[in-house]
């Protein structure tokens, strides 16, 4: 399973995968997805939230399987103010629920505290002025 990960204002902390089963973490409270019924050449039409109190919409965000049979999957990391941007794509054995997996760009001016949420809280904090 290909992964990207987006900014977004609300993310659940982070993420655990099992084959095309991926489970979101968000305040001590976890929700699996199963998106293995997405068929080649298939396209994701939503998931159902029932225990995260955040909408679906910023958990998946996207996932769709190609005609090699390979799902691609959409997430969402939680970010502060800044300027952030689409991290890379990489293959879910792969994933670090420790790291930053979006892209921060210092080559916009902001004010205010640029962090992002990990599996170990808030981390990559800036606090500053730049511009």
């Amino acid at each position: 399973m290909k992964i990207t990960v987006i900014p977004t204002g609300n993310a659940p902390t982070h993420y655990s995968f099992s084959g095309e089963v991926i489970t979101a973490h968000h305040d001590e409270e976890t929700e699996s997805f199963d998106l293995s019924v997405i068929p080649t050449d298939g396209k994701f039409t939503g998931v159902g939230v029932d225990t995260l109190d955040l909408p679906a919409s910023q958990i998946v965000r996207d996932a769709y399987r190609d005609s090699a049979g390979e799902l691609h999957v959409t997430l969402c990391q939680k970010v502060g103010s800044g300027h952030w941007e689409t991290g890379i794509t990489f293959d879910s054995a792969d994933y670090n629920p420790e790291l930053v997996l979006v892209k921060y760009r210092t080559d916009k001016p902001y004010a205010g505290y640029a962090y992002a949420i990990t599996s170990t809280g808030v981390t990559g904090a800036q606090s500053a002025q730049r511009g």
